[in-house]
C-alpha cells in the first residue's frame, strides 16, 4: 500500500502538556547563536523514577543576556543574576558558594534534579513548549537511569562513529593494491 506526500499534514510533534515535571538537569552551557548571540542553554531530562507521563523525553530551556545588564547581571556574564540564582536555589546548590567563573557554575548544576514548570507560549506564530520557572525537586534521591544507545538502532544502521566512509573504503582499496603490487612475480605460472 503506497501514500502520497502531504505537507499540510506535517507536524513538528506533540507539546508535552503544561505542568510541573521532575526533571534531571543533563546539560549546561554557554553557547552561541547562529545570529552570534550568546545563551545559555540547559538539557533537561524527564525523569523515570518518578511516576509521571513522557519519562525520559526532553526539555530544552534558554537564558539570554540582558541588553541592559546591571552590576550584579555582570557577574554572570550579563545573564539575569536573579534567574541564575533561582536556578541554583532550585538544584540545591550551596547558598553563599563562591564561583570562579559561571562555567563552575554551570557544571555543578549537572546531574541535578529540580521541578520544571512547562507553559505553553507562541514564538513566531508557532506554539512551543516552554519554562516558565524552576522549583526544588519533590524527590531529592534520584534513581534516573539514562537511556543507553545500543550498538545498532532498531532500523539496523550503525551509529554515525561506526560506520564506514566511502574515503575509508577507498584507503582499504588502495592499501590492497599497494600489498598485491608489492609481490613478487611468478613467471613459472601456466597460464
Amino acid at each position: 500500500m503506497g501514500f502520497t506526500n502531504d505537507y499540510s499534514k506535517a507536524s513538528q510533534g506533540v507539546l508535552k502538556p503544561e505542568g510541573d515535571y521532575e526533571v534531571l538537569i543533563v546539560k549546561a552551557e554557554e553557547k552561541q547563536s547562529k545570529g552570534g548571540k550568546l545563551h545559555l542553554n540547559l538539557n533537561l531530562v524527564i525523569r523515570n523514577d518518578v511516576d509521571q507521563n513522557y519519562q525520559n523525553g526532553y526539555l530544552f530551556h534558554t537564558l539570554w543576556k540582558r541588553k541592559k545588564p546591571t552590576a550584579a547581571d555582570l557577574q554572570v556574564n550579563g545573564y539575569g543574576f536573579g534567574q541564575v540564582m533561582a536556578l541554583g536555589k532550585a538544584a540545591g546548590l550551596p547558598n553563599g558558594k563562591n564561583y570562579e567563573s559561571l562555567s563552575d557554575f554551570l557544571q555543578e548544576l549537572i546531574g541535578k534534579p529540580v521541578r520544571a514548570r512547562v507553559v505553553h507560549d507562541e514564538y513566531n506564530g508557532n506554539k512551543r513548549e516552554a519554562i516558565a520557572w524552576f522549583n526544588p525537586t519533590d524527590f531529592p534521591e534520584v534513581k534516573h537511569v539514562m537511556k543507553k544507545r545500543p550498538d545498532v538502532n532498531p532500523d539496523g544502521f550503525a551509529p554515525a562513529a561506526q560506520q564506514t566512509t566511502y574515503a575509508n573504503i577507498q584507503a582499504a582499496q588502495a592499501a590492497a593494491a599497494q600489498e598485491f603490487a608489492s609481490m613478487p612475480l611468478d613467471d613459472d605460472l601456466p597460464f
